[in-house]
């Protein structure tokens, strides 16, 4: 069964992610800090993490370097309000398998998941 960890402090946004992507074959977790995904980790193995990049209690391109150094085998997908083309390189260097910015379509979104 596919396990998506869902990363993103806008509460609304993160349950209408978690609606939008769930499934039979698909677990959905979801956490709005970077404290509580680093517990959720150590919990279960994700097969997909959707991480912001403005979070309460730190940096996500931050984060993405401990995932990708931890869990390189994890896509990680991106979703952030940051747009410039500085912004998406420079995620995508760090190691993010996509890049989606806000707002987006929840098509394009399942159709990237």
């Amino acid at each position: 069964m596919e396990q998506i960890l869902i990363i993103e402090d806008d509460i609304s946004l993160n349950k209408g992610l978690c609606q939008a992507l769930k499934s039979d074959d698909r677990q959905i977790f979801s956490c709005t800090s970077l404290k509580l995904a680093r517990q959720q980790l150590v919990c279960f193995m994700a097969s997909l993490i959707l991480l912001d990049i403005s979070l309460p209690d730190g940096n996500g391109l931050d984060f993405l370097t401990e995932l990708k150094t931890d869990f390189p085998d994890i896509p990680v997908i991106l979703l952030t309000a940051n747009d410039t083309d500085i912004d998406i390189v420079n995620g995508l260097e760090l190691g993010a398998d996509d890049y989606i910015t806000k707002p987006f379509s929840l098509a394009i979104l399942r159709a990237r998941v």
